[in-house]
């Protein structure tokens, strides 16, 4: 069980390096469309997959760091420090750049999102406030704050009961939408939104799935699916996906793909976590993925800013290959002004506030939580 299991496991870099690109769909799913036009939607809009990966992600490698001797007092600041400075950060930088483009939620809205508060009002003027990716964050922040109890309660559970928890949560995320269709939409059409994507309870699920993941592999079980398994099979779902998408116009229904969507993502997790704790580290754990996938959370909070104060100044795509070109110009800024907030902001500001929080109590202080604990990246400034 997972009281016994050493204090520190292996570092899992090739999960980082994967982060990065969940992350990256999740800037092409904000950007494809001004560069490359509406034909290009399906594609783009397959982007709100990161989402689910980054929740179940978030699941596992809490899971896969927690050390049940540190008390939730402990765990809560250090993900305070982990998530909050950068959030506070962008959140200034929308209001200096981009502040005739972003959401002002009023006073309350305003609170709300300072305290991560926001993804439990059903107002699209306050869940996507200032900067809007930051309504993921107010769901890790719920999760956050559920973990102590959830790892312990599914800690303590055998392994068929924990397949059955998955399931539960399978059944529960399925039946939901419907039962929403036949009640609050009707009179509500607009509450898909909040209520199949934004909601923390929806979101819920993918993290309890991630946790459940993690606890099996801590325990001793590996998959027999390799990682570059597991990928093939998920690239080729999308590239299915993708192809009806493009014919009809539109991907089919969000949250029944978010559903099988979780499931695909927790087994490439899984996969390559099992790859990388029999040794078989390759390109996902290179040096240069690992760089990319620790700069992944300042370029979910900072990619969809930086793309209203281009598009305000340069509104003009071009034509033919400057398209590629101009929008190959947004990613490499965007990931600049990534590395730059992730090494002046995010680092130095963690490590400030996990030092302070331990020198106040006499405890001999820690370096930050490594690059692996990663957190999430979904939505943005909304480009809907």
């Amino acid at each position: 069980m997972v009281a016994s299991t050493p204090a520190r496991l292996p570092r899992l870099d090739a999960l980082t390096g994967l982060r990065f690109w969940f992350a990256f769909l999740v800037v092409c799913h904000h950007s494809l469309q001004h560069w490359f036009g509406p034909g290009i939607y399906p594609v783009a809009d397959f982007g709100y997959i990161g989402v689910d990966f980054f929740f179940v992600l978030s699941g596992f490698v809490l899971t896969w760091s927690w050390r049940p001797d540190v008390s939730a007092r402990r765990f809560w600041w250090n993900r305070v420090a982990r998530i909050w400075p950068l959030h506070l950060t962008t959140l200034v930088l929308a209001l200096v750049f981009v502040a005739d483009q972003v959401s002002r939620p009023g006073a309350l809205g305003t609170l709300a999102n300072l305290a991560l508060l926001q993804a439990w009002v059903p107002d699209q003027h306050i869940y996507f406030g200032y900067n809007a990716v930051a309504w993921s964050l107010s769901c890790e922040v719920f999760f956050y704050l559920s973990f102590p109890v959830l790892a312990r309660a599914i800690s303590g559970l055998s392994s068929r009961a924990r397949v059955g928890l998955v399931a539960m949560v399978v059944v529960a995320l399925t039946c939901y939408p419907g039962i929403f269709s036949l009640t609050v939409a009707p009179r509500d059409v607009s509450g898909w939104e909040w209520t199949t994507y934004v909601a923390p309870l929806w979101r819920l699920g993918e993290f309890v799935v991630g946790i459940v993941a993690a606890l099996a592999l801590r325990d001793g079980w590996r998959p027999r699916l390799r990682g570059s398994h597991a990928l093939t099979g998920a690239a080729v779902l999308a590239g299915g996906l993708l192809a009806v998408g493009l014919h009809d116009g539109h991907l089919p229904n969000r949250p029944f793909v978010e559903i099988v969507g979780m499931l695909v993502v927790a087994t490439v997790i899984v996969a390559i976590a099992g790859d990388e704790l029999r040794g078989n580290v390759r390109v996902l754990g290179s040096r240069v993925m690992v760089a990319l996938g620790a700069a992944s959370y300042a370029l979910y909070l900072c990619h969809a800013l930086l793309y209203g104060w281009l598009v305000e100044r340069m509104p003009q795509t071009g034509d033919g290959m400057m398209r590629g070109v101009g929008w190959s110009s947004y990613v490499a800024l965007a990931l600049a002004v990534a590395f730059a907030l992730h090494h002046l902001v995010e680092v130095p500001a963690e490590r400030w506030l996990r030092r302070r929080s331990l020198s106040s109590r006499g405890a001999r202080p820690e370096a930050a939580a490594p690059a692996y604990p990663a957190e999430p990246v979904p939505e943005l400034v909304s480009s809907r």
